[in-house]
């Protein structure tokens, strides 16, 4: 006999078990099957220096690798199988090197990401030229590890090439008149150090000292002491080349500051990270200030985070959320080898299957799409930017110059753009009458100053979401050379609705030839927000930075303390108690405005660009779902609870159940209409849809239960009428749990 004792305990029995299943289904889809057949994953495998002196360069492969699979497999793998990573310890040993090589081959990995040093990559390309698997490497930087090797990519430039920008700078930028070289035998080092010499002699620079050692002497004190006695017999002012690797530079850079005391020196990009300076923290002492042994150290830094674009930026944020620090540029190359990877597997529908002719078509049909991105039309998204190489399969990517500043690396004050055509420079004329211009063995270079900039944010509020607007105040400073010739009544923000003047200056010095000013800002500003995830949400407002009337030729703007800011649970400079803010991000990026010619169309369909420079602070913030939730679930929760109770009701009463379904209806209806309304129009369905949908669901199916019992027991068919109140019962409960299941799933596990 139905009772409502018996309804309510069926109720929980079912509530239970579906809370089980559905706990099953959450837990299953969210953790994947790290121990699948292997048959349903395509292997890759990374090689590098786990141990031994350049085991921190390793380290930075290892982390990079194993983020970016975590990262695809979380997201479904590649072409709906899991990516498995093996990662082998080669310690920089070409014969090591040589017999990883070999294993790797006999596995089923389809690519390779790895060496770091070149000996050991030459080694390895070896066997990966001739047992046909792709490697890349984001750190051995010799020509020979690519030059005539089809299935070996670099994602950088080659350290030859390194060495004559290094030359041309340090005639045209540096004044210098002589140079002293250090060459470590045999090395990637060497190569640099050698080319850099052959260029400066054709630039008309003295070769004051040529000293060349092998690895091993680097660390010999009697070895070191005589190179310093030696340089110390120099005029000051000798520019020092180090063509030296990057675990033996600390050690040499070290003796030398110590012996020379100040100096400019010169590396490739081994060298090109804070890591170096890290290592040699350890040795400075009250008498020196932070960064002493590597100030004014100047390097060719394929990576500087300073004018790291959004994508970099943010990988460098999840990359400091996981290890609890910075990814050094070898990581950020590392992560976009594996990037790489993916989208090759991805184009040529790798399966991973382990049948011996499907591994090599696969490695065939990665290495030919890698070689297919051979120009600007065909390259991959790269973290860092567009990825494509030149015939020697090296990354097509301008060299940027960096500089150790207080130990920390940035962009030096003058960056050297070359231009192939200077046809497509907007204002060539004027770059040149301006001096800006210098003409370096055939290659025309344009000398671009380099502008440091910073927002130090001080509040948001007014989030609007309907008029898609939000407020700021914050400081905004910049830093720059004397000669510059900044026009700070320049400055722009694009996105400005209201207010966001410079206004009057609140601090201002000049220092060794730098000025640095501050100003303080408010205003409004436009933001795109985006509510697929309403109410688990989490939006980005951006805050850009222009120069007008510049181009990336004539100003290059880098952010000052670039970089990430987490702030979720700690001061915040949100006003909203409707939001959190999770994090900052400060970054640059150019703009591109592309024309046609600008109106001349003499050379025919040619596209002509002006890219101008920006910078950006980018401050995610997530609405308070449990506030939300007080205010908005709550009243969906009596209606339940009214629903629920009216099933309890007899059949017999319509009058109640049916003033019980349509009230619940109405209710609903009307808070459906009050949430829309304080959101703009939207044309998609967004998460808080499909709770009120099924609500809808509940009022219905209870009006129609309703009905059709009240029909069943004026029918004496008791047995049946029990039953669809039950079931009702049941199915809004299960339902409730299923919407809630999928909601989890699908967007606000994914915005926790």
């Amino acid at each position: 006999m139905y009772t409502t004792e018996n309804m309510v305990a069926r109720t929980w029995v079912g509530m239970g078990v579906a809370l089980a299943a559905a706990g099953a289904t959450i837990l299953t889809s969210g953790c994947g099957s790290s121990g699948s057949d292997p048959s349903h994953e395509i292997a890759i495998a990374a090689v590098g220096p786990l141990t031994g002196s350049a085991a921190d360069r390793g380290k930075d492969l290892d982390r990079a690798a194993r983020m970016a699979v975590v990262e695809v497999n979380s997201t479904g793998g590649v072409n709906g199988r899991r990516i498995h990573l093996t990662v082998y310890d080669d310690g920089d040993e070409p014969a090591r090197a040589r017999e990883l090589a070999r294993q790797i081959a006999s596995t089923s990995a389809v690519a390779v990401l790895g060496q770091v040093a070149s000996s050991a990559a030459i080694a390895a390309g070896e066997v990966y030229k001739t047992e046909r698997i792709p490697a890349i490497t984001g750190a051995a930087s010799a020509a020979g590890v690519t030059k005539g090797n089809d299935w070996f990519f670099r994602m950088l430039r080659d350290v030859e090439g390194q060495g004559r920008f290094l030359a041309d700078y340090a005639r045209y930028r540096l004044g210098a008149r002589q140079i002293a070289v250090l060459r470590e035998k045999g090395t990637a080092g060497e190569r640099f150090a050698t080319a850099l010499r052959d260029r400066a002699k054709t630039q008309g620079i003295r070769i004051a000292a040529d000293l060349e050692f092998l690895p091993k002497q680097a660390g010999d004190p009697s070895c070191t002491a005589e190179i310093a006695r030696k340089l110390a017999r120099l005029p000051k002012g000798t520019i020092i080349v180090f063509g030296t690797q990057y675990s033996e530079t600390p050690e040499v850079l070290r003796v030398l500051r110590d012996k020379l005391g100040p100096f400019t020196a010169m590396g490739y990009s081994s060298v090109a990270t804070e890591g170096l300076s890290q290592q040699l923290a350890k040795f400075e002492t009250d008498r020196h200030a932070p960064g002493y042994y590597t100030e004014g150290f100047i390097v060719a830094a394929p990576q500087l985070q300073d004018v790291a674009e959004y994508a970099q930026t943010l990988y460098a944020s999840r990359y400091r959320e996981r290890y609890g620090l910075d990814p050094s540029p070898e990581a950020v190359r590392w992560y976009e080898s594996a990037s790489l990877i993916f989208q090759a597997i991805n184009a040529k529908g790798v399966t991973g299957s382990d049948r011996a002719s499907e591994i090599a078509n696969s490695r065939r049909g990665i290495r030919d799409w890698l070689a297919s991105r051979d120009r600007p039309e065909a390259a991959a998204a790269g973290t860092a930017g567009p990825i494509y190489f030149d015939k020697d399969h090296n990354v097509q990517r301008g060299i940027s110059i960096g500089l150790f500043y207080e130990g920390k690396l940035i962009s030096a004050p003058v960056q050297f753009i070359p231009v192939t055509d200077p046809d497509r420079v907007p204002g060539w004329d004027r770059l040149a009458a301006g001096g800006m211009v210098i003409d370096a063995g055939g290659t025309k270079i344009v000398k671009t100053p380099v502008v440091y900039a910073g927002i130090d944010l001080n509040s948001l509020d007014n989030i609007d979401v309907r008029a898609s607007t939000f407020a700021a105040d914050f400081f905004l400073w910049f830093r720059y050379l004397d000669d510059s010739n900044l026009d700070v009544h320049e400055v722009e923000f694009p996105t400005a609705v209201s207010g966001a003047q410079l206004g009057k200056e609140v601090w201002h010095r000049m220092q060794n030839g730098f000025t640095t000013s501050t100003y303080h800002v408010k205003g409004v500003f436009h933001a795109d927000y985006e509510f697929a995830r309403f109410p688990f949400d989490q939006q980005t407002l951006r805050i850009p930075v222009q120069v007008r009337n510049s181009t990336s030729y004539t100003l290059i703007l880098a952010y000052g303390g670039a970089g990430s800011r987490k702030t979720e649970g700690g001061a915040s400079p949100l006003a909203s108690k409707l939001w959190r803010l999770r994090n900052q991000l400060f970054y640059r990026d150019v703009v591109s405005y592309q024309s046609e010619a600008f109106g001349d169309n003499a050379r025919g369909n040619t596209q002509t660009g002006i890219e101008y420079n920006r910078i950006n602070a980018a401050m995610t913030i997530k609405r308070d779902v449990f506030g939300f939730a007080v205010k908005n679930f709550l009243p969906l929760l009596c209606i339940l609870v009214a629903v629920l109770v009216g099933y309890s009701i007899g059949p017999d009463v319509i009058n109640p159940r049916i003033s019980v379904g349509v009230t619940a209806l109405l209710t609903t209806s009307v808070l459906y209409q009050k949430l829309a309304s304080d959101l703009p129009s939207v044309t998609y369905i967004i998460a808080m849809d499909y709770v009120f949908f099924a609500f809808f669901a509940f009022c219905v199916l209870f009006l129609s239960l309703s009905v059709v019992t009240y029909e069943t027991n004026k029918s004496k068919k008791q047995q049946m009428t029990a039953l669809l109140n039950r079931g009702g019962a049941a199915l809004t409960f299960l339902s409730l749990l299923g919407v809630l299941a999928f909601v989890w799933v699908r967007f606000w596990g994914q915005a926790a």
